[in-house]
């Protein structure tokens, strides 16, 4: 329940959480949405006390609206500045009065409840039970009044990292107008339609099935067969089918069973053992990836014996490049918010974007520096996991979303930002995510060199294209092939490149939305692919993608050290997008490093 409240930036006092509690569920829940809907109009932290939840409960949302609507309530409770309440010059002495009197009654009925007889020479016992109240509030609006201070401490220091860097040197990058397409027809943002019925899983994989099953069919230039049909090819040696994988066993002896279906019916596939040891076949079939399979079909009509395995695969070409020589940086995984944020390492980032640099090739990179690619968790979120609050110097999100505003406010402003969620960031933690909601863009107003995506986001960045995607997939994907590690992204990632799928199976730790399309499908072959989530930088290229998985900016959690995952933080990839494929640089806390 607290945690519904802080998410809209609501503290509770003790006698309003007690009164909360015991409300029925769908009041509960009405009480937040009134007032998370009373802080579209005003956004102001709020201390939920007695008076203030009175007037929540008992008053409609417009009367609340016109009548507190510029009220600054921080300084109600801060402050012996007299406030005016729109044309209501006394409002703010009244309401003093009005919470004295409400805390002075529940704290007698306090007293009574305890059956304390004030008559009887008991009145210190309810004074002193008075005084404790009054010291619990006290202690809170210090607590608050502490968190108030060290955010805008914060806010403050970050805000002078433009002016106290002095050396100037000569943007280049600045005279080139930036170049950004997004590809929206694969934008989830405003499209959903999803309700979780049997009919949108239905109508999601057989999406799915149909726009892989046409890049393998493109791939080896043939239609597949329908597999209710099979049974009439007895005896034919080169069969081709498509079809979506149910299941995957072993036989007795030691062959690989696959269960594959199409919208009509389901067909057994056969990989013999000696095929998958010679490579011939591979040994990594997935649940719910759409394969492809050619091979022989026995006089039984029902089995296929598989002689090759055809995936969707990306083409092999030449890493694509442009004309232009200009850099572009690659972040994730910032996590504004936690404990472990690395805050003097991103602060050292951003004074080097503001030309805070030790020599030339860094001036070099610098002055053409473009872009910068975010593959989301921007900040650290609340309520992700369990205890995640004792985690967190600040557990409040708008809070966590302002603080990386500023930061990006730092950045000059000739270098466009692009910005695609992930599962710590605030919205549906369900794959596709769209863009951030309005209350969090709003925070990022008036900074016009920014571009936000859904997660995945495709987009076109100066002639390239980018496909971002956060990475949650990652945790399933390693637990089922062998030869994908935490410690090399890159082998994480070209495994969804061959597959053309973001998350080949569904149900594992990344939540997917069941939507009529399914937008985790690779639609074109991106010429650079960017993820995070794992905090461990790669590079890599896979027939002629560029592979990049940025590091983090937080140092290792406890949740890491558990799982034996080394963490390599304060590490930016910069890749020269003349050349992305043959050169790849790195900000390494400070350092400009070139492989």
């Amino acid at each position: 329940m607290i945690n519904d409240f802080l998410n809209i930036e609501v503290l509770l006092s003790p006698s309003s959480y007690n009164r909360i509690k015991k409300l029925p569920e769908n009041e509960r829940n009405n009480l937040v949405n009134k007032i998370e809907e009373f802080k579209n109009t005003n956004d102001k932290f709020i201390l939920l006390d007695a008076h203030f939840l009175d007037i929540f409960l008992n008053h409609s949302l417009d009367e609340i609206k016109k009548n507190y609507e510029d009220f600054d309530f921080l300084a109600y409770y801060t402050s012996d500045v007299n406030l005016e309440v729109d044309n209501h010059h006394n409002e703010f002495e009244n309401n003093k009065k009005v919470k004295s009197q409400n805390i002075q009654k529940e704290e007698t009925i306090v007293c009574n409840n305890k059956n304390i007889d004030i008559s009887k020479n008991d009145k210190n016992i309810c004074n002193n039970k008075i005084e404790e109240l009054t010291s619990k509030n006290s202690e809170e609006m210090e607590k608050l009044n502490n968190l108030i201070k060290e955010r805008e401490k914060r806010l403050n220091e970050i805000k002078s990292i433009k002016n106290s860097i002095n050396k100037k040197i000569n943007y280049i990058s600045k005279d080139i107008e930036s170049k950004i397409k997004v590809y929206d027809e694969w934008d989830i943002s405003g499209k959903s339609t999803c309700e979780g019925t049997i009919d949108d899983f239905v109508k999601y994989f057989r999406d799915r099935y149909n726009k892989i099953k046409a890049m393998i069919e493109r791939k080896v230039n043939r239609k597949a067969y329908p597999l209710n049909k099979v049974y009439k090819l007895k005896k034919e040696s080169d069969v081709f089918v498509v079809g979506i994988v149910s299941d995957v066993s072993s036989t007795k002896k030691g062959h690989k069973r696959v269960e594959i279906e199409d919208e009509n019916t389901t067909f057994t596939v056969i990989m013999m053992k000696d095929k998958i040891a010679s490579n011939e076949l591979p040994d990594d079939i997935l649940l719910d990836e759409v394969v492809g399979f050619s091979g022989f079909i026995p006089d039984s009509g029902n089995v296929m014996f598989a002689n090759e395995c055809i995936r969707p695969d990306i083409t092999p070409k030449k890493p694509k490049c442009i004309d232009e020589k200009i850099y572009t940086a690659f972040l994730s995984d910032i996590h504004i918010g936690s404990y472990e944020f690395l805050d003097k390492s991103f602060k050292k980032f951003v004074e080097f974007l503001n030309g805070n640099v030790n020599n030339g090739l860094e001036e070099k990179i610098v002055s053409r520096l473009k872009y910068i690619s975010i593959a989301g968790d921007l900040v650290d979120g609340v309520g992700i996991y369990p205890g995640q609050e004792y985690d967190l110097y600040d557990v409040d999100i708008i809070s966590q979303y302002k603080e990386i505003a500023t930061y990006l406010e730092q950045i000059p402003e000739h270098i466009h930002i692009i910005i695609s969620p992930g599962n710590h960031d605030a919205l549906r933690p369900a794959e596709p995510q769209p863009i951030f909601p309005e209350r969090i863009l709003k925070l990022f107003n008036g900074m016009d060199n920014i571009t936000f995506l859904s997660n995945p986001g495709f987009v076109n960045v100066h002639g390239l294209d980018f496909l971002l995607y956060h990475g949650r997939s990652f945790d399933d994907v390693i637990g089922q092939i062998s030869s994908a590690k935490y410690s090399e992204p890159t082998s994480i990632m070209k495994e969804l490149l061959k597959r053309r799928h973001l998350c080949p199976t569904y149900g594992g730790r990344c939540p997917i939305a069941p939507e009529q399309e399914d937008y985790l499908v690779i639609h074109n072959e991106p010429d650079i692919f960017h993820t995070g989530h794992i905090h461990i930088n790669g590079h890599g290229v896979y027939k002629g993608t560029v592979m990049i998985n940025s590091g983090t900016f937080q140092e290792q959690t406890d949740f890491q050290k558990r799982m034996g995952i080394h963490p390599t933080p304060a590490r930016v990839p910069i890749l020269d997008l003349s050349k992305p494929g043959s050169q790849y640089i790195e900000w390494n806390n400070g350092k400009i490093e070139v492989r």
